[in-house]
């Protein structure tokens, strides 16, 4: 696909246009011609409206395609026709289909789009304002034709919240197209008729504009689930006349640049035998806790195969019991401990017996402060000095006086400035962290409480839900089960089950259900004579007469 030098705007800023857009309008203008040698017939039919309505099918568009162009196979011809279609050039008069897909077939009518709602089109942008303004404009006039659909409805609440403060411009701008619309008033471009012509105007014209909007915003946004044919791509913040401005360098400029260099230079730079073979090792180390590239490291199901979530339930952030894979890693290095919410719990735990829970306190604490609210920072200095840094604080930390004396110095230096605030305790947290590193994290390796987690992790029997049925919930089996009620027996179960000897635990007491008089009215009246003189025995038996 080229880009043509041509431009819809003459400025550098603007951005090309590709030339297959020429290309396909050159296409629709060929198609669209009055003459009936050349161009597509239209064919007056009666549709979801009362109007008659000028169209054209699928087979109609796709046997021009291969008349005028000598192709053979249909379904590049269809395929052809779809891009028209997807790219908003033709457009279903049924907007109930669920795809732009043009078929060989006169199932689906289609229609040739204004030229004003063409892509790239100067005054035809899409813009979230413009389709504000028409979902306002819809949800203003009848609900049974132009009601919203529910994934418009739903962009329309959250451009709503977006544009809070232009709410009465959307509202006003959508009331005012309604009364044009209803006055008679079309407008293509910049062309508008006067009010005694378009009151002449016929009905059909009114039901053509508002297919042909419909159709311009059903390309732009599409439903869920369809092409986004029109999708840009990210937008760029600088446009190219800045981008130019910048690049005319100055003596600053090559003296940043050459001090820069200088510094690469001096960069040690290991070789690249080096870097493979350490590239080599990680992947052996890690490749046993990969689920992409091991299979037994998404037990005890994979959830990229089938629908089942226990894998996520198991190896959720919190949980009683961590899996095996996920205690081992802990074992790696340092980082894999801290870097996991569960080991770093378990570490923070390991800390409280050894009177040091501090440290770590003190590390989590930099942590939230320094990806916290901008708001925030400073009230977090405050309270983190006060609780582990000062004198007799209730949480002092143990680090030298050089470390502390940075941190006071640096805290100087960044006072009213929040955003440099955030790194002033970086010496502290460093100094903490390698003394939690080569003195506390050994001896947690080499604890009870880390065995005794890869023996619980090792030996927990999880249940692999099948057909995901269940509750959702990991199942785990309990190592001294409850005692279950048995349900109350048939007569001719407890014949089936009757045995001589009385030490059958056949002939164990179990709780039997009794029924109350209120509820024997609700048992089957459908009965035999025999099991009708068994109940009345029951009866008789349970309230004798009294004289």
């Amino acid at each position: 696909m080229t880009v043509q030098r041509e431009v819809m705007a003459v400025d550098q800023d603007s951005k090309p246009r590709l030339s297959v857009f020429s290309k396909m309008e050159k296409m629709i203008v060929a198609m669209a011609k009055a003459d009936n040698e050349n161009g597509i017939v239209m064919r007056a039919k009666r549709n979801l409206f009362s109007d008659q309505i000028q169209s054209f099918s699928g087979c109609d568009i796709v046997d021009w395609l291969k008349r005028q162009y000598n192709i053979t196979d249909v379904k590049e011809a269809c395929y052809l026709a779809t891009n028209l279609c997807q790219y908003g050039y033709i457009y279903p008069i049924d907007f109930k289909l669920s795809s732009y897909t043009v078929k060989y077939d006169r199932s689906a009518e289609y229609r040739f789009q204004a030229p004003y709602f063409w892509p790239f089109r100067k005054d035809g942008t899409a813009d979230s304002i413009k389709y504000a303004i028409y979902l306002q404009k819809r949800s203003l006039r009848n609900k049974q034709k132009h009601g919203l659909e529910p994934y418009e409805q739903e962009a329309f609440d959250k451009l709503l919240k977006v544009f809070a403060d232009k709410k009465e411009f959307i509202e006003k701008q959508a009331r005012e197209q309604v009364r044009m619309t209803k006055a008679g008033l079309y407008f293509y471009g910049h062309q508008v008729t006067s009010v005694s012509e378009a009151k002449k105007q016929r009905r059909t014209e009114k039901i053509l504009l508002d297919l042909q909007e419909r159709a311009f915003w059903r390309v732009h946004r599409p439903r869920p689930g369809c092409i986004q044919t029109m999708e840009e791509g990210p937008k760029r913040y600088f446009q190219p006349s800045q981008m130019a401005a910048r690049r005319r360098k100055n003596k600053d400029t090559y003296r940043a640049e050459i001090k820069f260099l200088k510094k690469a230079l001096e960069k040690p730079k290991p070789k690249l035998s080096k870097v493979l073979e350490s590239y080599l090792t990680w992947n052996e180390q890690y490749q046993e806790y990969d689920p992409f590239l091991d299979q037994n490291a998404a037990l005890p199901s994979n959830p990229w195969i089938s629908d089942d979530t226990l894998f996520w339930e198991a190896n959720d952030t919190l949980v009683k019991i961590p899996t095996e894979l996920r205690v081992k890693k802990w074992a790696i290095s340092f980082f894999n401990l801290m870097k996991d919410e569960q080991g770093s719990h378990e570490f923070e735990v390991f800390l409280s017996t050894e009177y040091s829970q501090e440290n770590i306190r003190f590390w989590k604490e930099v942590e939230d402060m320094k990806h916290g609210p901008r708001s925030m920072i400073e009230e977090s200095v405050n309270r983190i000095t006060s609780e582990f840094l000062s004198n007799n604080a209730p949480r002092e930390i143990n680090i030298d006086s050089k470390t502390l004396e940075t941190v006071n110095r640096n805290k100087e230096e960044m006072k009213g400035k929040p955003e440099s605030l955030r790194y002033i305790f970086d010496p502290a947290q460093e100094h903490i962290y390698l003394l939690m590193k080569k003195d506390s994290y050994p001896r947690f390796l080499r604890s009870d409480q880390y065995i005794n987690l890869k023996e619980m992790a090792h030996n927990q029997p999880i249940k692999k839900r099948f057909f995901g049925f269940g509750s959702g919930k990991t199942q785990i089996k309990r190592q001294t089960p409850s005692p279950k009620l048995k349900r109350r027996s048939t007569s001719s179960e407890r014949e089936a089950n009757s045995d001589i000897s009385g030490d059958s635990p056949i002939h164990s007491i179990t709780p039997m259900h009794s029924y109350s008089t209120g509820n024997l009215k609700d048992m089957d009246m459908k009965q035999t004579p025999s099991s009708s003189r068994k109940k009345f025995n029951l009866l008789k038996w349970a309230f004798p007469r009294t004289n």
